[in-house]
């Protein structure tokens, strides 16, 4: 049974997740030929990324929602924080749910035609935990492997310990639980007094108060089924939403222990809290320990799909926390990801889904992840909607055409009256009109990942309705098919007719439209039509100087953080790579987007896009830095990111998730590119595993000592391969296979042509034959210990609570200003022990054997002797003694020694908490102190 699910506590340590669990090294079957394996310790690979809130005072306590803790289970999700009003006593719990949108329908007694008032995400509630004294100072993590918050506060009274997940298996029980044991003082509650106390948010939009004409939802009715109470949200549409919950008290000796079960209801015409109780009674029944294995188990099985590691701790463990944060957001049969995901933000001013770039942006990287389930339910939601899609154009194209909102919508995909759209508020001319056909090139990747010939079969009676659409609305004039005038996203300027942003989409689908009708031997009665479309469609508009302008006689010329005159860079890649002329027009106009645009217009989310087009052209710093200039500027701490204090938008994380990938393995051209987008001097090593490329194809390879040291591939289709397999890499010939029997021939623009995979299952392995054969395994790489568990809220250095069994190394590797964890690695088989209470000189130091790879030994714990400790260079630091803990020589010499440096009151007891400050990624970052120093241009700054 795991340490945590005997409910002992201790579950800060790391030592909890590598109890719970085993090694793994995954190896590719290859019929004896070579293969790589993939040596990782899953638990304790992901512990290192895991999110750290740590704080001592009210300063510093987490009580925003971009400071909250946070888990999902891909509709219902959960955000854990404290509050931020006084007397400071209280841990919230926000619960909310992607699948909770009013529904007021056109035309009905309340209805404005406006989907920001009719049908926008509503808010559902929150749970409040009040403790007895006044909370001092807490800790909590993301356990990111197990899929759970863990954490705990100290307050004047006493102790209270808290686990957090949204149950990952939901078709057992869609439930979220808390576990919370109160110690001290704080047990001492009335036998009958709720330790959680639920309030009900207002179930209206966040942009009601902005029209004096809308009518609220009623308040929330409490009611109870049996031992299950109901929160009761009816809609003025005759339709509900609940939230059912129960607690279970324990009582012992020593402490009280509250279990809160809650389950969130879809909208239905009835029985919504009957629905709720059902599934809180299930959770109920199979208890909180069985409930929390069978979530995190899935969890456990989730990850490996695929692995990705490099150099930059910062940048690993923000790509893993949001490989965690899109599976929490959605699942496959679940709402799609809006702009808040199930984590929905009091106040935003975007309670809906947007189309003109951020539903997107968020699904780029669940397809090289080769997470295509995931992916599914952006699918899904246009399978669904269909009817709506056709609804947006004009009554006259209804018969053969569809479109997207211009702008953004709730998830039924209706266009109303609220953004900048056509007449009878349509999605026609002069407005938006392509965002429909930029979806559905995330629906065509569904099927380009896959090579699932039914996912074609699906999306093409959706495609031609888009490219129809197109046929529509163009018209003739000198001799080439010309657009009307319509809108490219966001541009402030003068609008015209062929904006760039239409002319790239409306190119690609009649490309994509063709193939696929060959391909699925359709007889399309519109063929003729769109290959002369095709071949007559007009040019695309430039300026004077040649760059890649709006739309006619529109020259990009005002700062502008949307690089939708661009589509034909980036994302559709749609321009000949191998004319040079083409591609020089390219790369100056990208140039010239960011130099008109960089000093205003840009904001965070243009930078992953930006990064992934410098890759394009080979500027690999510029890769880099454009991704480090995010996260370093806008990034939140618990990784979500927001324009506008409330303005929550989803879509950026993940996209700048896509362009890490994308550094790492890259399709374009027709052709896979390997590692053509890392930066040697910053990143000088790297290795992915079953990374997933156009194609069908899995992809592992490793990046050492600034070189590519062999590229594996693996066909994952069911149908043969439709096309040669092409690839670029640094690898020197000659080359080696493994089978021989696929082979290598170089091709005249430097890629080389990989023929021999056949058949699903089918691989290869490639590698320079000029030295010693590589090693084929792909291990993590070694992190920064200054950075690890740098995600999250942080203070002062955490109090060491569980010191466990630790590995033994000479330097102690501190995890930012946050050091909760120390790692020494053994080559002797000694390891530290460090157990029970403090004494005179400090904590009991003893010598242990060292477990064997994968056991952890889990120190004893004295609640009532606690001491703070903190590493500072290569000694532990007691707070109360002021002397240190120093370890010396072969034999782990462990010795108390008056510290070697001043010890100072500001620095055991600093008056301000740690700043929470983005490092800088291109300069030197390192922490004296109570401060943090940046060796900026060869300055010293300190904050």
């Amino acid at each position: 049974m795991c340490l945590f699910a005997t409910m002992t506590w201790k579950f800060i340590a790391v030592a909890l997740i590598l109890a719970c669990s085993v090694s793994v090294s995954q190896s590719v079957s290859s019929g004896g030929n070579d293969a790589p394996a993939l040596n990782t310790h899953w638990p304790t690979f992901l512990s290192r990324s895991d999110p750290y809130w740590n704080w001592t005072s009210t300063s510093s306590q987490p009580v925003k929602w971009y400071h909250s803790s946070f888990v999902g289970n891909g509709e219902q999700g959960m955000m854990v924080r404290v509050a931020e009003e006084s007397p400071n006593n209280k841990l919230i719990f926000v619960v909310s749910s992607s699948a909770i949108w009013d529904d007021r329908k056109p035309g009905s007694k309340y209805s404005t035609n406006n989907f920001v008032l009719d049908r926008p995400r509503l808010p559902v509630g929150q749970f409040a935990l009040t403790t007895q004294g006044t909370i001092l100072e807490g800790f909590m993590r993301v356990d990111l492997y197990n899929g759970q918050v863990l954490g705990f506060v100290v307050t004047s009274k006493g102790k209270v310990n808290f686990a957090a997940f949204a149950n990952a298996r939901y078709d057992s029980s869609d439930v979220m639980m808390v576990q919370a044991e109160m110690l001290g003082a704080e047990a001492d509650r009335g036998q009958d007094e709720d330790v959680f106390v639920y309030t009900a948010k207002d179930a209206q939009s966040t942009w009601g108060k902005r029209d004096k004409s809308y009518v609220p939802n009623p308040p929330a009715e409490a009611m109870n089924i049996s031992s299950c109470q109901v929160s009761l949200q009816k809609h003025l549409s005759g339709a509900a939403h609940a939230t059912g919950y129960q607690e279970v008290r324990t009582k012992s000796a020593s402490s009280l222990t509250a279990t809160l079960t809650i389950s969130i209801t879809h909208v239905v015409p009835k029985d919504a809290a009957q629905g709720a109780c059902k599934q809180v009674g299930i959770a109920v029944s199979d208890g909180f320990d069985a409930v929390q294995k069978m979530s995190n188990e899935w969890w456990n099985e989730y990850y490996p799909a695929s692995f990705m590691t490099f150099t930059d701790t910062i940048m690993e463990s923000f790509y893993w926390i949001q490989m965690y944060k899109l599976a929490s957001g959605t699942r496959s049969d679940r709402e799609v990801y809006d702009l808040m995901g199930p984590w929905f933000i009091d106040g935003t001013g975007w309670p809906d889904l947007h189309w003109d770039l951020n539903v997107q942006l968020t699904y780029y990287p669940l397809y090289a992840a080769n997470r295509l389930d995931i992916a599914e339910s952006l699918k899904k939601m246009l399978d669904n909607n269909m009817q709506a899609l056709i609804n947006n154009v004009p009554e006259e194209y209804r018969n053969d055409s569809a479109a997207a909102p211009t702008g953004a919508s709730s998830d039924r995909c209706m266009e109303t009256c609220y953004w900048d759209h056509g007449p009878n508020c349509t999605t026609s001319s002069p407005s938006v009109v392509g965002n429909l056909m930029w979806t559905l090139q995330l629906y065509y990747s569904q099927y380009r990942y896959s090579m699932d010939t039914q996912v074609a079969k699906d999306l093409y009676p959706i495609l031609r309705r888009a490219i129809n659409y197109y046929t529509r609305i163009q018209f003739s004039k000198d001799g080439h098919y010309h657009l009307p005038v319509t809108f490219s996203p966001e541009y402030p300027g003068k609008r015209s007719n062929d904006t760039n942003y239409d002319l790239a989409l409306y190119r690609w689908g009649l490309q994509t439209g063709i193939y696929l009708s060959k391909l699925l031997d359709i007889s399309e009665p519109n063929m003729e039509l769109w290959t002369t479309s095709l071949e007559q469609l007009t040019p695309y508009s430039t300026d004077s100087e040649g760059n890649y302008g709006i739309a006619a006689g529109v020259p990009f010329s005002i700062g502008h953080r949307h690089f939708s005159h661009l589509f034909m860079v980036w994302p559709l890649s749609t321009i000949n790579w191998e004319d040079q002329a083409a591609v020089a027009v390219g790369r100056q106009s990208v140039d010239h987007w960011l130099s008109v645009s960089l000093h205003s217009g840009l904001t965070g989310f243009c930078r992953p896009p930006f990064a992934v087009m410098s890759m394009l052209f080979d500027r690999r710093e510029s890769v880099y830095t454009n991704i480090t200039y995010l996260v370093d500027n806008y990034i939140l701490p618990n990784t979500f990111y927001h324009e506008g204090e409330n303005g929550e938008c989803g879509e950026t994380p993940p996209m700048a998730a896509s362009a890490l990938q994308d550094m790492m393995l890259y399709y374009w051209d027709k052709t896979i590119h390997v590692f053509a987008g890392i930066y040697p001097e910053k990143i000088p090593d790297a290795s992915f595993h079953q990374l997933r490329t156009e194609g069908g194809y899995l992809v592992s390879s490793v990046f050492t000592n600034s070189a590519t040291q062999w590229v594996f591939i693996q066909y994952d289709s069911p149908s043969a391969p439709l096309e040669d397999l092409r690839l670029r890499t640094d690898i020197k010939p000659p080359y080696v296979t493994s089978p021989s029997s696929v082979k290598i021939t170089q091709n005249a623009d430097g890629s080389l042509g990989v023929a021999g995979l056949k058949a699903k299952g089918d691989t290869v392995m490639i590698y320079s034959g000029s030295g010693a054969k590589p090693d084929f395994s792909i291990s993590p790489v070694a992190p920064q210990g200054q950075f690890l568990h740098y995600w999250g809220y942080h203070s002062k250095p955490t109090p060491i609570e569980d010191f466990t069994t630790l590995p033994k190394d000479l330097t102690v590797i501190s995890h930012r200003n946050t050091p909760n964890l120390f790692t020494f690695r053994s080559q002797s088989g000694t390891c530290l022990t460090v157990d029970g209470c403090p004494g005179e000189k400090g904590a009991d130091i003893v010598l242990a054997e060292c477990l064997q790879p994968g056991q952890t030994r889990c120190a004893s714990y004295c609640d009532a002797c606690e001491q703070n400790w903190f590493v500072h260079k290569q000694h532990i630091i007691s707070q109360a003694t002021g002397q240190c803990i120093r370890f010396s020589g072969d034999e782990l010499k462990v010795s108390y020694v008056t510290c070697p440096f001043p010890i100072t009151s500001a620095f055991l007891q600093p008056e301000e908490p740690f700043p929470w400050v983005p490092p800088v990624h291109t300069s030197a970052v390192y922490t004296t102190n109570n401060a943090t120093q940046f060796l900026l241009d060869n300055e010293v700054v300190t904050l």
